[in-house]
């Protein structure tokens, strides 16, 4: 009989823990971050048209599109920071 505190159900568990830690870290890295906007980059994010939408706040910077407030008439879509 195999006591729950023998060495090979220990390596077992390290090894499994080691598994999980690894595929969450593979998981997080998959579906991280937007990608990144260069100066070089040849496309630029299109002008602001809707709530939501991703535009270049600055060269190399993304925002996001919002309305303004009070805004009834011409192009009331602007690019916000993200930070």
């Amino acid at each position: 009989m195999i006591s729950s505190n023998s060495p090979q159900t220990r390596a077992q568990q390290s090894r499994a823990s080691i598994a999980r830690i690894l595929a969450l870290f593979a998981l997080l890295v998959a579906s991280g971050c937007p990608e990144k906007v260069t100066p070089d980059s040849t496309e630029k994010p299109a002008a602001c048209a809707t709530v939501g939408q991703r535009c270049e706040f600055s060269p190399g910077k993304l925002g996001s599109c919002v309305k303004r407030d009070n805004c009834t008439e011409g192009d009331c879509f602007v690019c916000q920071s993200q930070h």
